[in-house]
This record gives structure tokens, sequence and C-alpha cells, in this order.
């Protein structure tokens, strides 16, 4: 019987230290991003897309584009706010069906009737990190629950050319890389927004005056929080320019990011946490495994032989 007992605390402990590594998955919705869109003010086509990066605990990192074109004023059918976040919703949904269906990690969710899209992480997987790039000049809203030094690690805002995705490079003659004239606009929270003049400056000129009006809440960096995806062949990737503002411990759960001026595009970044593994416990689950079995082996064992000696007894 005490043997028998030994066996059953041995089988109790072996399965409690699973758990840890089951109960750091995380549940569906436990990272994600609130986006509220608005009319484009940019004439003609546009380009909006953005990467959602995702994994599974420790393995391979997965990710999605969702691409698609925004109308502006003077197009035959110009796209509202409301089809706006169906288009966004749309693109980066038809993008997870390159995945495998035990891989989509994540969705995008348009709310009906409302300039809104919910991109929300799947049911165990992780976001590790959101970019969002737009060429439309739309006043965008980023939300997240609780705060942004919660939920994020970091945000970046990278102001950038809009000829850099609207010309192929080669092909297109004359393209200049400037500013049309304009604004830009920021708003942290309820926070008063600020306002930055683009004429007649360059990217970075425009992201030190941003940083610098956004005293104490952002800083130029010529790091990027995470390097961009490039892929060969495709205009829709953008390189790294340089420099962007990143905005660290923010404690507030929303901004407003709206560009004014048609020779400019942004790109949005957001960094989510690692998920703090217990790589200590599961790493050494094998060996836990192995002394189980051995024991059990060994009870085995041990219970035939009492049984045999039992019998002999008996006999005698």
């Amino acid at each position: 019987m005490k043997n028998n007992k030994l066996l059953q605390s041995a089988i109790i402990f072996a399965s409690v230290l699973t758990l840890p590594s089951l109960s750091w998955a995380k549940p569906a919705g436990a990272d994600q991003i609130h986006l509220t869109t608005s009319a484009p003010k940019k004439t003609g086509d546009a380009a909006f897309s953005y990467m959602v990066e995702w994994r599974r605990g420790s393995d391979v990192t997965h990710r999605a584009n969702g691409l698609t074109f925004i109308s502006g004023p003077g197009s035959k059918k110009p796209t509202t706010d409301v089809a706006a976040a169906k288009k966004i919703a749309k693109a980066l949904n038809d993008a997870m069906t390159y995945e495998s269906p035990h891989d989509r990690g994540a969705t995008a969710v348009a709310t009906k009737g409302k300039p809104e899209v919910l991109i929300a992480n799947k049911d165990g997987f992780d976001f590790t990190r959101v970019t969002f790039r737009d060429y439309s000049n739309q006043e965008l809203k980023y939300s997240v629950p609780g705060s942004f030094s919660s939920a994020t690690k970091g945000v970046a805002i990278d102001i950038v050319y809009a000829a850099d995705v609207e010309y192929i490079e080669g092909f297109s003659i004359g393209v200049e890389r400037k500013t049309n004239g304009g604004h830009i606009r920021v708003q942290i929270n309820g926070d008063e927004p600020v306002e930055i003049i683009t004429d007649g400056k360059t990217t970075q000129q425009i992201e030190q005056e941003l940083a610098k009006a956004l005293a104490g809440k952002a800083q130029v960096s010529t790091t990027p929080i995470y390097p961009n995806y490039v892929e060969s062949g495709s205009r829709n990737y953008k390189p790294f320019d340089g420099s962007e503002v990143q905005l660290t411990s923010l404690n507030t759960d929303s901004i407003i990011v709206d560009i004014n001026d048609t020779g400019l595009g942004v790109l949005t970044k957001f960094k989510f946490p690692d998920v703090n593994k217990p790589t200590d416990v599961a790493g050494k689950m094998p060996y836990f495994v192995g002394v189980l079995v051995v024991a059990a082996i060994g009870y085995f064992f041990y219970t035939s032989r009492k049984i045999k000696e039992q019998e002999q007894q008996d006999q005698a």
C-alpha cells in the first residue's frame, strides 16, 4: 500500500510539472489592437497594408500581410471610413488563408456599420509585432486594452515618403521623394494634439520636430524598434529609412496618427513582449518522465516479486 501511494504521488507530481507550460498559452484576444479608420484625404488610389506576426510558444514565427487600396476624393467611388475598415479587415483575413489552418494565429474583425477593426490573437498564439503602413492620408486611431506600457513593449512612428511605394525604382522617371506641403498630427490619449508643418522638410526633420513636441514621451532612434520586414520584388514592404520616433512606457490606451501631406506615408509599429516561458521546467521534462517510467517499471517488478513470495508462503 505504501509503494502504491508513492507511485500515485509520482504521477501527480509529473502532471503538475506540465501545467506551467500549458498555462502560458494566451487565450484568444489577449493581444489586440483596436483600429479606428477615417475617410482618406489623398486623391486617387493609395495603398494601405499591415503585417501581423505571431507564434505559438517557442514555435516558428509566422506572419501575414494584408494589402488593400483605398480610394480617395475624386475617385469614381471614394472609400468611406466604414468601407475602409471592411477592406482592412478583409485584407488580413485573406492573407491568413495562405497559412495552414492550425498556424493561423490572428484575425481581424470589422464592426458592422462602424469604422472599426479589431486585430487580435487566436487562442494559444502570441503576437510579436504588428506594422501598419498607410499611404492614403487617413486619420488612424490605435487603442489597446489597459495601456500601451502593459500591452506592448513599445510603439514607433516612422514618417516615410509615399514615392517609395507609389513608383517602381528604375522604371519610373523623375521620381521625387519630397513633401507636398501640409502637416502631420499626433495625439496621445486625451492630450492636446501635436501638429508639425511638413512643407520643405525631410522625413528626418519632421521626426525630430515630432519627438521634441512630444517632450518626455518620445525620442528619435536610428535603430528601429524591430527590423522592417522586406521582401524582394515587393514595393509594399518599406525598408528602414534610418530613423523613427519611438514612444516607450506610454501609460495611455490610445494614440491618433493623422497624415495630411500627399507626399508622405506613415508606418506605425507595435512591439509585443516575449512570452516568459518556463523553459527551466519544460527543458527538464524528459528527465522527469524518464524517472517516472523507471519508477513504474521498478514498482511492477517489486509487486510481481511480492506476489510470488506470497504465493510460495501460501503453498508452504
